[in-house]
């Protein structure tokens, strides 16, 4: 619908519905009808919008609600059920997501495109980035270190890639990369302002002290939470001239800071990537995935699927990206052989 009269469309939004509803009630229990992939369709749109408010007189019809927020995993169009809607930034995307991984061995005279997977566009890049190396390791193509963006890289995924015996590399989520804000003298601390020791058998993080070097009275892991909850002075804490950037809460008995190993490590590198110039010039080199992003894109048309199921848009992937390893093979070869021609 594109009514752009708010209120109009509002009223157009309740009569499509009780249209809805009422197509519902008059067909979910026809032996065909509600067979019809079109119908669940229908019923699936229905019950992930709109709420059915029973009447208090039988005489009466139920009232259909809008509900403010639809259910997760909402279908966004009848047209493709499996497409889903995401906004990153100012860009909107109705449909699925590519997740594209290739070399980038500097030794190497040309980079080959290695896994090549396709999701909904609502799953988060940082879920993936376990399975990307799953499917790595699976064929074969297993890398000594991993350069990735934010959106891949945090605690968790750094340690679970250290489980696979992959280096993560590149900048933590959910921070931010301004040298501004990093330097400024009330930047918040975080765990990697912390004096942190972490046991190289058991990986168990022990606090030795807080950024004002004040030693913990206590710590301990709590079972729920699988966190651990560090105890501190609180009439050190008040007094602490850097009280309004630590994230130790506070309260009248004790001040209690909580952190696990993961927190940890993101925080450590955030510091590093943020510190060390050469590291984050290390990390540039994962910029030439824009590169492959365009090239499928623009070359192989990757911006639209010629397909509705998401299975044959992962086929369509898996054959541009076979076809551009195809080309880049092509011209590579015929480089070298340029050279050898050259030579004799």
């Amino acid at each position: 619908m594109t009514e752009k009269d708010k209120e109009l469309a509002h009223r157009k939004i309740k009569l499509m519905a009780q249209d809805l509803y009422e197509l519902k009630s008059a067909f979910e229990n026809n032996n065909q009808i509600k067979n019809y992939e079109t119908f669940k369709i229908l019923v699936k749109v229905f019950e992930q919008q709109c709420e059915v408010k029973e009447p208090e007189q039988q005489d009466e019809n139920p009232e259909i609600i809008i509900k403010e927020k639809p259910d997760s995993d909402t279908i966004n169009t009848p047209h493709n059920p499996e497409a889903r809607y995401t906004r990153k930034v100012r860009q909107q995307v109705t449909g699925d997501k590519a997740f594209v991984t290739e070399t980038c061995d500097p030794e190497n005279k040309v980079q080959f495109i290695t896994d090549a997977q396709l999701e909904e566009s609502t799953h988060a890049d940082s879920k993936e980035q376990p399975n990307i190396q799953e499917r790595l390791i699976e064929n074969d193509f297993k890398p000594e270190q991993q350069y990735s963006d934010a959106g891949f890289v945090n605690g968790q995924t750094i340690l679970n890639s250290q489980e696979n015996g992959i280096e993560l590399e590149g900048p933590t989520a959910g921070r931010s990369q301004s040298f501004e804000s990093y330097n400024d003298k009330d930047r918040p601390f975080d765990a990697g302002d912390f004096d942190i020791t972490i046991d190289d058998e058991t990986n168990e993080l022990t606090i030795n002290e807080c950024p004002n070097h004040q030693q913990p009275k206590d710590q301990e892991r709590s079972e729920k939470t699988g966190k651990i909850n560090v105890h501190f002075d609180p009439q050190i804490c008040n007094s602490c001239p850097n009280v309004h950037r630590c994230p130790v809460k506070i309260g009248k008995t004790v001040a209690t800071y909580t952190v696990n190993e993961a927190e940890y490590v993101g925080a450590v590198r955030h510091h590093k990537y943020m510190s060390d110039l050469d590291y984050r010039k290390e990390c540039a080199v994962r910029a030439g995935a824009e590169g492959l992003v365009s090239e499928l894109t623009r070359g192989h048309g990757m911006r639209k699927s010629r397909h509705r199921k998401r299975s044959r848009t992962q086929l369509q992937l898996i054959f541009a990206s076979l076809a551009c390893n195809v080309k880049r093979y092509i011209r590579y070869e015929e480089q070298y052989a340029q050279t050898s021609l050259q030579i004799a």
